[in-house]
């Protein structure tokens, strides 16, 4: 009888091991270029982890807290920002191939923003000095392009929203 409680025990615990030591650690994520990312990023939910290698166009001047990955193309480009123990990248990522591993966050811009955006441009150009018609016209040309692409968006997927998706980091790692 103690036998056989040993096994079940033994059984019960190398089961949990295998759960908790699975694929939901950080260090055991698949790393995925930016071409493949491009190709998946709309079925990903946002906070989603993931590891991504890309080649860093950018590293931000103030702090270095956020860099811009893209692949090798250049076609497709993905901002990363440190998280709070990241707190910044080393200046010196700058055009070179970075994996990073983070959170996936998405910006969803819709239809009631954009209205709203547009109702705040118009109502800047009633102030005293008349607003900035030339900076208004140029933002609502960005405005009509973005329901464009929502527009697009929703006959290819059913969305109907354009996001904005960002990396928060919590590590990388340059290639030497």
């Amino acid at each position: 009888m103690k036998r056989r409680i040993f096994f079940f025990v033994a059984a019960v615990s190398a089961a949990v091991m295998a759960v908790s030591c699975g694929n939901t650690s950080r260090n055991s994520r698949e790393t995925i270029g930016m071409e493949e990312l491009a190709k998946v990023i709309e079925d990903m939910k946002s906070g989603d982890t993931l590891s991504v290698r890309g080649f860093c166009v950018d590293v931000c001047l103030q702090g270095a807290n956020h860099i811009t990955l893209v692949s090798d193309d250049s076609l497709n480009a993905i901002n990363v920002i440190a998280d709070g123990d990241l707190v910044s990248f080393d200046e010196g990522l700058k055009y070179s191939y970075v994996t990073v591993e983070g959170v996936l966050n998405e910006q969803r811009v819709d239809s009631v923003f954009l209205a709203d955006w547009e109702y705040r441009l118009d109502e800047s150009l009633k102030a005293p000095d008349g607003g900035n018609p030339e900076a208004v016209a140029v933002l609502k040309e960005q405005i009509t392009a973005l329901r464009d692409s929502i527009a697009a968006r929703f006959a290819r997927t059913g969305k109907n929203y354009w996001s904005n998706y960002t990396i928060e980091a919590y590590s990388y790692e340059p290639e030497e």
